[in-house]
């Protein structure tokens, strides 16, 4: 795995740019919050590219050094509507992301004994899926951006809405600490936007979700099952009723 580090450049909106040196084995999505300052993360659409290619937030640096040669990047910076008064909904749970001491036991775990499928497995992030949920795997380390305090803790809980700015707008009018110092990225099937939350002593951050239109359904034989055997819980109240 690459040690080294890169210059990593971000223009903003074809003007100011933000640079440094980060470790080529970290991802572009790292990258933006170290460099970018809270003004620009705070509030905003980002998209990251190279000439008009979007790039994944989570690619690592050095797979970009590979294709392109450096890692130079157009940041395109979109100011949300933090005062509309839109309807969204919530569809529930898309992933749930966890910590691990030993990331390579939990995907064992739930490959051989859950029977998931492995949709990414790399230094970064290990995804297991059945199609219409995830499960994503980090290695805990407590000095990672966003990372949770100790292992065997959510690291993060990922839901799906069908208008992410009407959500952010709500949140901002219900629980401004949720945004004070977020990111909303785009990738290529959605447009993501990361906020904590803080409970009594329990703190962790969300995932909201707007699935891109082209990206949008459940296709593969597994997911389009799920339909027909799992349990509705929001068609009835849950236990047991006398009388």
């Amino acid at each position: 795995m690459p040690t080294d580090t890169t210059t990593v450049r971000l223009r903003v909106n074809s003007g100011e740019t933000y640079q440094g040196e980060i470790p080529v084995h970290d991802v572009v999505h790292l990258a933006l919050d170290r460099l970018l300052p809270h003004a620009v993360l705070n509030g905003h659409r980002l998209s990251v590219y190279k000439g008009q290619e979007l790039i994944y937030p989570d690619m690592f640096l050095y797979e970009i050094l590979a294709h392109y040669g450096d890692a130079d990047f157009d940041v395109r910076a979109e100011q949300l509507d933090l005062e509309t008064a839109a309807p969204f909904t919530n569809y529930g749970f898309d992933h749930l992301a966890l910590a691990f001491e030993d990331r390579a036991a939990a995907k064992r775990f739930f490959q051989e004994g859950l029977g998931l499928k492995v949709v990414r497995d790399d230094e970064h992030l290990t995804v297991v899926t059945s199609g219409n949920t995830a499960l994503f795997l980090f290695d805990f380390n407590p000095d990672a951006p966003l990372a949770p305090p100790a292992p065997s803790r959510i690291h993060h809980l990922g839901f799906v809405v069908d208008n992410l700015e009407a959500a952010a707008a709500h949140l901002h009018r219900s629980f401004p600490a949720f945004l004070g110092d977020f990111t909303l990225l785009e990738r290529a099937e959605r447009w993501s936007l990361y906020g904590h939350v803080q409970i009594g002593s329990i703190r962790f951050m969300l995932q909201l979700s707007q699935i891109r239109e082209n990206f949008q359904g459940l296709k593969t034989e597994v997911a389009v099952a799920a339909a027909e055997e799992l349990y509705d819980y929001a068609s009835q109240d849950y236990g047991v009723r006398l009388g």
